[in-house]
């Protein structure tokens, strides 16, 4: 058996394998031999067929099969030997042509392209990236302060609506004459009035009292297609061909009474007497925000740091090699239209992959057992707290085991556990300056990312 590598370019190269007749032969007779004891033919006992008829019949078959677990074993040990750090598997060439007598077999030479990892450079002193942060001011105290007056507020029946109320009734799809539509759209539900952002709507609700109708157009009042769907009780097919006005009859007006920032309210949200006075409640909720703030700072950040570092290192990959592999070797068929509009986010997610898999090789990073359980208890414990189900900690710890019994759930926490820990050997690499913006432009970044 011989083996040779050629270079096509700096991320590709063409391996070729020529094999004797003494690599294969041995086992070809041997499978030949296994094919006699079982194989059935027409006027001999089974295991008797003559050897020759066996050739015959099935030596190409067996030949070929034999040829590509021979191939595929010199190339896996080529590779390890070689110390190849390869992607994907290697595919046949496409330039290069086989050589070999299938009717006379002796020598057979295959000729097979790699595609190559490229070398990922860790020195990112020059890497600039921008951390941002929320500032916890006068106003994002009084704005917290006053939603904890309304979480904990009184709904109360009003017979008059007022700027910041909400109306229950029941939508009327109209036709183009302002009558109602036959077999429309109708569907109860509410308006709340200090969430409209049309100031005409908003006045024309404004004074609304029970059983009166007001004509809208359900678009003109809500956030999106989701908001009107949800709205109207109808499709995201619906919500696209919608046009038009409904009527909206007035069944119910809820008003909120704000809870007063007393006592009461303190108590209701901190452990009864943590806080006594406004002064207390004001540090609380300043010390909370900031957790809160910088918490939800770190999650986009790492979240944009990892787009933003595949994008400033520019790895080069053979895209034309992988195009291929990813041809050939998918599972489904992958049509060339539907490789090229996914492409990119496979090749930026494979970049990704090679980035993490320098960094645990220049650190040593490793996961042990009991990083493992206390990641798996923390989501758990999230999981369940969302419902208002707390877990005591054996059962928490019997339950985390069960997760990481199964191979699927151990490796999804493997891999948060060590994507955080290069993301935090890599801030460690590069420049990161903070940005203190508004709440609100945080919220456009956030879901940017999500």
């Amino acid at each position: 058996m011989q083996i040779s590598q050629e270079s096509i370019d700096e991320l590709r190269a063409h391996v070729s394998v020529t094999l004797e007749k003494g690599d294969y032969e041995v086992r070809v007779e041997h499978s030949l031999k296994s094919f006699r004891k079982q194989a059935q033919m027409p006027g001999f006992r089974v295991g008797k067929i003559p050897m020759v008829l066996i050739k015959k019949q099935y030596g190409k078959s067996v030949l070929a099969d034999e040829l590509n677990k021979l191939l595929s074993e010199a190339l896996q040990k080529y590779v390890v030997d070689n110390k190849l750090d390869v992607l994907g598997n290697p595919i046949p060439s496409e330039t290069l042509e086989d050589s070999g007598d299938w009717n006379n077999p002796d020598a057979f030479t295959f000729h097979y392209e790699i595609g190559l990892a490229p070398e990922i450079k860790l020195d990112l002193k020059k890497a600039k990236f921008t951390r941002h942060t929320i500032p916890v001011d006068k106003k994002a105290i009084e704005n917290r302060i006053k939603d904890m007056q309304r979480q904990h507020g009184k709904v109360n029946d009003v017979k008059k609506a007022g700027n910041k109320d909400m109306l229950l009734g029941t939508f009327v799809q109209l036709d183009e004459n302002g009558e109602i539509l036959e077999g429309g759209i109708e569907n109860r539900s509410s308006i709340s009035i200090e969430f409209v952002e049309d100031k005409k709507i908003q006045k024309k609700l404004v004074g609304s009292k029970i059983n009166d109708v007001v004509v809208i157009e359900p678009t003109k009042i809500t956030k999106g297609h989701d908001d009107l769907g949800k709205m109207l009780g109808i499709t995201n097919e619906q919500v696209h061909d919608l046009k038009g006005e409904f009527k909206f009859g007035v069944e119910e007006i809820k008003s909120l009474e704000k809870h007063e920032v007393n006592q009461e309210l303190f108590d209701k949200i901190y452990p009864q007497g943590e806080v006594k006075n406004l002064k207390d409640f004001k540090g609380k909720i300043e010390k909370d925000l900031k957790e809160y703030f910088d918490r939800d700072s770190e999650w986009v950040f790492r979240r944009r740091f990892v787009v933003d570092l595949v994008e400033h290192m520019k790895i080069n990959l053979p895209e034309a090699f992988l195009k291929r592999w990813i041809m050939l070797t998918n599972e489904k068929p992958v049509s060339p239209e539907q490789l090229d509009k996914e492409f990119a986010s496979y090749a930026d997610s494979l970049r990704w992959q090679l980035i993490q898999k320098a960094v645990l090789a220049d650190q040593e990073i490793k996961v042990t057992a009991d990083e493992l359980e206390i990641e798996a208890k923390k989501f758990i414990g999230a999981q369940y707290a969302q419902y208002g189900m707390p877990m005591d900690e054996e059962t928490m710890s019997n339950v985390a085991k069960s997760m990481l019994a199964e191979e699927d759930e151990r490796r999804r926490i493997t891999d948060v556990i060590i994507e955080r820990k290069v993301v935090d050997h890599l801030k460690t690499l590069v420049t990161i300056k903070e940005k203190s913006i508004s709440y609100e432009k945080f919220a456009e970044l956030a879901a940017e990312v999500k």
